[in-house]
């Protein structure tokens, strides 16, 4: 087969075409990325000096990667990722505010953000008006990415990234877990009308942003994390009744202002309501999770294979890659790309990014057994 080019290659995979060879993600979102950490040391051990890191998912503290990493590995993609409207401020106790008002802190291990405080969990309805909303058309979001997308020209696939869990997971960020869930169950008006507002901006964000760059985008991502390692997080029926309908709005609004397919990405074991997100136009799922319950990838490819983009779970980071030898790393790789590659529809990536601690060899070996398994 013809070589083609990296766009081509990602495109012909979203279409349920078999390109060359499976199409590769390094750092195309801020969850298929590597912790600054990890980029130090793969920097180091390839000889690459000088460029500071760039981090724009600052509570993961995730890079958007070195452009020599990315062109060593032959990555397929490159992230158009949007910034916050206003730069995290801090606090006196050394926490961080970010532009929704959620604070952050440091976490014991110095490598995360954790959130430490919730502006609306106290909220009541009739607050909802008077909290102060980032400001959605701030010219601040855009700074160098028209000249980026002109540097990339139509070389590579390109994902709008910068709008981190959009309706169910901000909510639940701006709320506070334990307070967010039991509104779920005893206080639905509110929750309800949060998400209404969320959703609301959202459309004014994304359609500001799509609005000056959208012609050039190939994948929009966005999220919500519903799954956990053995169940989802809400019931099938709470998904259905709150979160869906608006994510489906969400969805066919970006649809309208791009021509583009929509990444979503949701972690863990979300394998009972895979069928919903098809259903309101999600094209790619990510990251396919395969330790959670349900997640078994033969009977995903199985049953889904030719109705929703796999994007991920092409080697496990809970335990292989983080605690594996390169041999075990090469085999889980070998075997995940040989049950997804076939007929297409399928982006190789690690199960989220790639975290502190992770052997450079097992990095390496993750990309060497991409190279030697990913061929058509």
């Amino acid at each position: 087969m013809k070589k083609l080019n990296h766009k081509q290659r990602v495109l012909k995979s979203l279409s349920f075409i078999e390109p060359d060879r499976v199409p590769l993600d390094i750092g195309g979102t801020n969850i298929t990325s590597m912790h600054i950490e990890i980029e130090k040391k793969l920097k180091g051990y390839l000889g690459f000096e000088g460029r500071k890191s760039i981090i724009l998912s600052y509570n993961q503290r995730c890079v958007v990667p070195d452009e020599r990493i990315l062109k060593y590995f032959d990555a397929d993609t490159r992230t158009i990722y949007f910034d916050e409207s206003t730069p995290w401020k801090i606090q006196p106790d050394g926490s961080f505010i970010d532009e929704w008002g959620i604070g952050y802190k440091l976490s014991p291990d110095g490598y995360y953000y954790d959130h430490s405080s919730h502006p609306l969990k106290n909220a009541m309805l009739k607050d909802l008006d008077k909290y102060k909303w980032p400001d959605p058309y701030s010219e601040k979001r855009l700074l160098g990415l028209e000249k980026r997308i002109e540097d990339l020209g139509s070389e590579y696939c390109l994902i709008l990234e910068g709008s981190r869990e959009c309706i169910f997971g901000l909510a639940s960020w701006l709320r506070g877990h334990e307070q967010f869930y039991m509104d779920l169950l005893i206080n639905q008006k509110f929750v309800e009308a949060l998400m209404d507002v969320l959703l609301d901006y959202q459309k004014k964000l994304l359609g500001f942003i799509l609005g000056k760059i959208g012609k050039d985008i190939d994948i929009v991502k966005v999220a919500d994390d519903l799954g956990a390692q053995n169940s989802l997080l809400i019931s099938p029926e709470i998904y259905r009744k709150l979160i869906k309908p608006r994510q489906a709005e969400l969805y066919r609004f970006i649809k309208n202002k791009c021509n583009c397919k929509i990444f979503l990405h949701s972690d863990g074991a979300i394998r009972d309501i895979i069928p919903d997100f098809i259903e309101i136009g999600v094209d790619i799922i990510n990251p396919i999770q395969t330790s959670a319950k349900g997640m078994d990838p033969i009977e995903l490819k199985k049953e889904f294979g030719k109705k929703v983009v796999f994007w991920g779970g092409g080697v496990e980071t809970q335990s292989t890659l983080s605690f594996g030898t390169p041999e075990e790393v090469e085999e889980d790789v070998r075997k995940k790309i040989e049950i997804f590659k076939k007929g297409g529809g399928y982006v190789f990536s690690q199960i989220h990014n790639i975290q502190p601690g992770v052997p450079i060899n097992n990095i390496l070996a993750m990309y060497e057994a991409f190279k030697k398994y990913s061929s058509y």
